[in-house]
């Protein structure tokens, strides 16, 4: 029965993504604002973490910026979630034209300077088109570092589309063995700023003003494997248009005190957030090690 359902699950989802195959991404922006009245108004969609969120971030903001803060991320949210959709059906040169380089430079420095490099992201702006830019970008072959899906035939035909862009998904499980069994020209992304599977792994920084707990694996095959990191950023412009820019993070990794290749990373995307708070993922549990502290202590007996 279980897989009788994923079939349905995944038959649905290519019948959605051959509709969407048909209209242009101007008629995609208009039903994404009936996405974010659903979202946001009808079923909530995380809306009550999304805004706590907001509130421990930015604690000297009023009410008024986090409710209008909360409404710019949904709004973002729904087109993110339209445009990775259109972006099955988009060419590589459609995808090219709605991306500017800031720095162009620094690409062609990095391909002249590493066989092999770590490029180090976030849920900024729009992640899933950055992350079939990335070959596009740099030549070489190019692995993105993600946890499987729970419906297998999705998964499956995820990674066969993402492959033909030349970004080839491995499974966090795999990570060690992809990194010791090759020797061709290599970048291994990641998105490094989701909560920490494994707290007793996670390494602890400041970010935003409170204590929280990241991913570790970005640092420990940077230093392991001695390969330089880049921050890859992407930032909106407007609907459907995204400036791209890279950043150096460690070029020689084992130089850098333990933790300070994560901090670094976490430095940065301090920076893109502050800069522009409502494209950053809000709706992520990030700060759940915080409410787990708050709700032991208090029962314990605690006071604040």
């Amino acid at each position: 029965m279980k897989n009788f359902i994923q079939y349905i699950e995944y038959l649905l989802l290519r019948f959605f993504l051959a509709l969407i195959r048909c209209f242009p991404l101007q008629f995609l922006y208009f039903l994404s604002n009936l996405t974010y009245f659903i979202l946001f108004e009808v079923i909530r969609y995380r809306r009550k973490i999304t805004q706590h969120n907001l509130r421990i971030c930015f604690p000297t903001k009023d009410e008024h910026w986090i409710e209008a803060t909360a409404h710019k991320f949904y709004h973002h949210l729904s087109d993110i979630l339209l445009e990775s959709l259109k972006g099955f059906s988009l060419s590589r040169e459609e995808l090219l034209k709605r991306f500017k380089l800031s720095n162009p430079d620094i690409f062609y420095e990095i391909e002249k300077k590493y066989s092999k490099i770590i490029i180090a992201s976030a849920h900024y702006g729009n992640w899933e088109w950055g992350a079939l830019l990335i070959p596009s970008l740099l030549k070489y072959q190019t692995y993105g570092i993600y946890k499987p899906l729970s419906n297998k035939y999705i998964d499956r035909y995820l990674k066969k589309h993402r492959a033909l862009w030349g970004m080839h998904l491995v499974s966090v499980t795999q990570t060690g063995f992809m990194f010791r069994n090759s020797n061709e020209r290599q970048a291994f992304f990641f998105l490094s700023d989701q909560y920490p599977g494994n707290r007793k792994k996670a390494l602890q920084f400041e970010f935003m003003g409170l204590p929280t707990l990241w991913l570790g694996g970005l640092e420990k095959y940077a230093r392991h494997f001695q390969l330089p990191v880049y921050y890859f950023g992407i930032r909106r412009v407007s609907r459907g248009k995204y400036e791209v820019f890279a950043e150096p993070i460690a070029e020689n990794p084992r130089q850098l005190d333990k933790g300070e290749i994560i901090n670094k990373y976490v430095s940065i995307l301090e920076k893109e957030v502050e800069q522009c708070p409502s494209n950053w993922l809000w709706s992520h549990r990030r700060w759940k090690n915080l409410v787990e502290k708050t709700n032991s202590f208090q029962s314990t007996g605690g006071h604040s």
